[in-house]
């Protein structure tokens, strides 16, 4: 199998597991939205927040190295494994140590006993990471996709139940236990016909990689303040309840396209590190990548922000109906972000991850003033707007000073990919707007969610075959092969 064709197995892969996962996540949040008060919603968040910090230190980028490397002795990945268990260790116990430091910043007793619970999550995900990530390396995609889906299907169980029961906050944080136990159990079944760790730990064997993996730390850090902050200054400054609120609006606009992203990303990763010596397959397979991603990412969030009114009540409840200019708002956030996703991939790949850091840091100290006084003159829809202004403000210093370095010029390739997905979602945009307005208070809002997304759908399908781009030729052209490899594996050809 050639390296495109293992590439478009992975892909074929990924995007089933991705979407199912973010499906049943998304169904999750749904459920959690009507069982939970928007101030235990906000707990949960808050929890959030700080076990998602503390897993960007987790592999403190050691996988993503293993990846990018051409090659790996078994003793270095020995010692990698205990260095990732150490790591896991020495995370758990700050969020301990810190429980009661968290709960005094966000003004919220009872998140002591909530990242409690949280912590625990470190002293078990460490034992699968590197599994995952040399299946990644062997492009073994199938395998890690059933193994996300399994978990993902467990944590989703789990937490209904508990919250069913009378949980509350501490529901979520159950369902996590248990499905990072799940998955890290399977990881490992799958995982040990590759490498089995031998009782070794050499410091000198993890060098080379922490000088790639600070920095992809780093990076990754200052991307959670870039992805995160917004949710820490509602918290501090708006209350659980507001927190909440605008977390459930991100998660819709920006969180859950940014989930499905990986589909593309986690596959070409591998693929851009193969080819990081010829620059000119890098340079056309980076700007189809993202094309790709803005086809896929476009009609879902300018979708959502047109029929954002229904979809929050049908969703979720009238009790949320006031997220709806929130979550609008940042629908065009996701859409810039789905943009910029394939640079992290291109930088990890060509080892330009400092570059990548420096760039991300600077976008951050931008988006801090922008969060914080968005936030004190308009609340949380304010938070939103200073959000997409910093989007848009690094759009043109990200091609200069990232894709620029890296490919060369290509200024027009980079506008071209962006300007094809735009322009076939613009009919889809108008017909739905139209018909949403047609049909104001004449449907219930879900009869009418549902209308407008057949519609959208429709359109959208149709602009995409009608186009003659070269982009959606060759998107095209990859379908029509993955179904006709389907019919002829079921004997219908």
């Amino acid at each position: 199998m050639s390296l495109r064709e293992k590439a478009i197995s992975g892909a074929k892969w990924s995007a089933t597991s991705m979407i199912l996962t973010v499906s049943v996540q998304f169904v999750q949040v749904a459920i959690l939205a009507r069982l939970l008060r928007p101030a235990e919603l906000g707990l949960v968040s808050m929890v959030s927040l700080f076990t998602t910090l503390a897993d960007m230190f987790l592999d403190m980028g050691l996988s993503t190295a293993i990846v990018q490397r051409k090659n790996v002795t078994t003793q270095e990945l020995s010692s990698l494994y205990w260095l990732n268990v150490m790591f896991g260790a020495v995370l758990g116990g700050v969020l301990l140590a810190g429980s009661g430091l968290a709960a005094w910043f966000f003004s919220e007793p009872e998140l002591k006993s909530l990242m409690g619970l949280g912590a625990l999550l470190f002293f078990i995900s460490p034992h699968g990471l590197q599994y995952r990530s040399l299946m990644e390396r062997e492009l073994m995609f199938n395998m890690l996709s059933k193994i996300e889906v399994a978990s993902t299907l467990m944590l989703f169980v789990t937490t209904l139940v508990f919250a069913m029961r009378g949980y509350g906050a501490y529901a979520p944080i159950y369902g996590a236990l248990t499905g990072t136990a799940c998955r890290t159990l399977m990881l490992n079944v799958s995982g040990r016909k590759l490498h089995k760790p031998a009782w070794r730990f050499r410091l000198a064997d993890t060098r080379s990689y922490l000088g790639f993996g600070v920095f992809q730390a780093m990076d990754a850090m200052v991307f959670y303040l870039n992805f995160n902050f917004g949710g820490i200054v509602a918290g501090r400054a708006l209350g659980a309840a507001t927190l909440g609120g605008f977390n459930l609006a991100h998660n819709c606009a920006v969180g859950f396209p940014a989930r499905l992203n990986p589909f593309f990303t986690r596959v070409l990763f591998p693929v851009f590190s193969i080819i990081q010596d010829d620059t000119a397959k890098l340079r056309t397979n980076y700007f189809k990548l993202t094309g790709f991603m803005a086809m896929f990412n476009f009609p879902l969030v300018f979708g959502l922000l047109i029929a954002g009114p229904d979809f929050v009540v049908s969703m979720f409840g009238a009790k949320w109906l006031w997220i709806t200019p929130i979550m609008q708002v940042l629908c065009l956030v996701g859409a810039f972000r789905s943009i910029g996703h394939p640079v992290t991939s291109l930088m990890m790949a060509t080892g330009k991850i400092r570059l990548s850091f420096w760039f991300n840091l600077a976008k951050t100290a931008t988006m801090v003033p922008a969060i914080i006084v968005g936030a004190y003159m308009g609340g949380a829809l304010g938070v939103a707007f200073g959000l997409l202004a910093v989007e848009v403000i690094a759009f043109l210093p990200m091609y200069l000073l990232l894709i620029k370095r890296v490919l060369g010029p290509s200024f027009g390739e980079y506008l071209n990919a962006c300007f094809i997905p735009l322009r076939m979602t613009v009919p889809m945009v108008a017909s739905v707007w139209i018909a949403s307005g047609l049909l104001h208070g004449s449907v219930h809002p879900g009869v009418k969610l549902v209308l407008e997304i057949a519609l959208g759908a429709v359109v959208f399908g149709a602009t995409f075959l009608l186009d003659r781009s070269l982009l959606c030729a060759e998107i095209r052209g990859i379908v029509l092969k993955m179904v006709r490899n389907v019919a002829l594996r079921q004997g219908l050809q």
